[in-house]
């Protein structure tokens, strides 16, 4: 299923691309960076794309939001209410979504393709691309598994975070271990530009660094774009006038 973004006919839509920022804390330099790059965004942006792994850890309680966390939604907050429309990806780190994301934004659990002026886009966090990663997959699901988000929902929050912050990996080294993409990624976005969708761009991240792959065997026009990260390289993506260009904050 394919969803089309329409606003104004005679308006080409601005959109921004980011992912992995790993929010920790309101006082980490990456953090403070955030909120000052989205408070200074154009007001003719339209689309804020955020795909995945934003937070260090997010789980959507109910009736509950991480304190360390209520900067950042706030901030967000004031984009939406500006009209800048937020799609959120949720990558490794976000397991489940909640009211207090719904409020904001347009949540997916794992990808989709959106069309934008005209041009089809698979975006997703870019971590479930690797089909022979079984034990990875395998690890996913159980994360997302209704019987684990009840665990949770029961956990003492304080507890929770502790256990998020043993089982997360140090994101310098999370960096230097993904500077190999498995082949295996590559062949699944041929397959995609390949396929009866007639997709055009694919953009992920999750890989941690900035890059841009063509398939001239299927099509000189169709580009696979991954992001780099916003906590170490303050990456981000634009797509104006449709066109693609890297950036950094």
């Amino acid at each position: 299923m394919t969803i089309k973004l329409v606003y104004d006919y005679y308006k080409i839509m601005k959109s921004i691309f980011l992912a992995d920022s790993h929010l920790r804390n309101p006082e980490d330099q990456s953090y403070k960076e955030l909120i000052h790059f989205f408070r200074q965004l154009p007001d003719d942006l339209d689309n804020l794309f955020i795909l995945g792994d934003f937070f260090e850890f997010w789980h959507g309680y109910q009736d509950v939001v991480f304190s360390h966390y209520i900067p950042i939604l706030t901030v967000l907050k004031e984009l939406s209410e500006k009209g800048v429309k937020i799609y959120f990806f949720a990558g490794n780190h976000e397991v489940s979504s909640g009211p207090a994301l719904a409020e904001i934004a347009t949540f997916y659990a794992d990808d989709a393709t959106i069309e934008i002026d005209g041009q089809k886009l698979y975006l997703a966090h870019g971590d479930r691309l690797n089909p022979a990663d079984y034990l990875y997959r395998f690890w996913r699901g159980l994360l997302r598994h209704r019987f684990t988000l009840k665990l949770i929902d029961l956990a003492p929050t304080g507890l929770t975070l502790k256990i998020a912050d043993f089982l997360s990996t140090d994101t310098q080294t999370v960096q230097n271990r993904k500077k190999f993409i498995p082949p295996q990624v590559f062949r699944t976005c041929a397959n995609l530009f390949a396929g009866p969708d007639d997709i055009q761009a694919i953009v992920i991240g999750h890989f941690h660094q900035e890059r841009q792959e063509t398939f001239p065997a299927i099509s000189e026009n169709k580009s696979l774009y991954i992001l780099g990260d916003w906590v170490n390289s303050r990456s981000y993506l634009l797509l104006e006038n449709n066109h693609f260009s890297f950036h950094k904050a």
